[in-house]
């Protein structure tokens, strides 16, 4: 059995590739590229700006970041949401926007008032993406394994010894996340560090908020799904399939089951293999005669 493929029952991953194109291209358009841009001084000392805080998480500042991010979304992430579900992984990525909110924002505050560094904070989800990377290299089994032999390719033998190399189908999601990591430099090597710190937290079960805490959050799940209602239609169809092959088998008019019961009960009635096959010739005149 294959897997369904694009993002068939994948809402979450769905929307967060949607998300990831089109708020940087809404952004661009409108020329709202300065509000995302966040450091302690200015926009909060002086201009008292705290929601930015809020928004800085919510878009990439340049192409290059965007595309990482829906490779990395559409190439790997989608194998989380099989294996949490839907709604878990939904849950998930609202706990790691908050606590990458409520974490960034407590160590730039202490790095500005403790040592007088203004840490410049990258715009986008860095945390979130590397909160869900230690559950993908967690869950996500390898799918294969290739070693390679460097010693044959470069015709370089040291000590007499063969030096092979291991890769699986997870260098390319380690390729992109390191491109991401140092994409901003010192400041998204902060970020994402911190991300898959809180990821690493989370997964352990050391922070005190999980995914069921956040049961109030699966009526909105479900109103942007319409989850519910394709359940419900599918369970109906089951139920209607299911009513219909019922009726099938008890709508056999009576004197049809009477007739049935009395070839079963007659022992006398040869068997339809005892019965000889009857030529061509006799059917067309058996109809003829009825």
């Amino acid at each position: 059995m294959s897997l369904p493929k694009g993002f068939k029952f994948l809402h979450v991953t769905a929307g967060l590739t949607i998300c990831i194109i089109a708020i940087p291209l809404a952004v661009s358009i409108f020329d709202w590229k300065p509000y995302f841009m966040f450091a302690w001084d200015p926009f909060i000392t002086k201009w008292n700006q705290f929601w930015r805080l809020f928004i800085i998480q919510l878009q990439f500042q340049n192409q290059s970041e965007v595309t990482i991010g829906v490779v990395i979304t559409i190439l790997k992430l989608k194998g989380l949401e099989r294996v949490f579900g839907s709604l878990k992984l939904f849950k998930i990525i609202i706990l790691l926007l908050f606590y990458n909110f409520i974490i960034i924002s407590t160590v730039s505050f202490t790095l500005f008032k403790t040592i007088g560094w203004n840490l410049f904070i990258p715009s986008g989800p860095f945390g979130v993406f590397f909160g869900l990377y230690y559950p993908y290299i967690k869950y996500i089994p390898d799918v294969y394994l290739a070693e390679f032999d460097i010693g044959n390719i470069a015709s370089i033998k040291p000590l007499g010894e063969d030096i092979s190399v291991s890769i699986t189908d997870k260098f390319s999601a380690h390729f992109f996340y390191l491109l991401l990591f140092f994409s901003e430099g010192i400041p998204s090597m902060i970020v994402c560090s911190i991300g898959y710190f809180i990821g690493y937290l989370y997964f352990h079960d050391l922070i005190p908020l999980s995914d069921s805490s956040l049961d109030y959050l699966d009526p909105i799940y479900y109103k942007l799904t319409h989850e519910k209602e394709y359940e419900a239609r599918s369970n109906s169809d089951d139920i209607t399939e299911n009513t219909s092959s019922s009726n099938n088998t008890n709508d056999i008019p009576g004197n049809e089951s009477q007739a049935i019961d009395l070839v079963d009960d007659d022992t006398n009635v040869p068997s339809r293999e005892d019965t000889p096959v009857r030529t061509f010739g006799q059917q067309m005149l058996d109809t003829f005669r009825r």
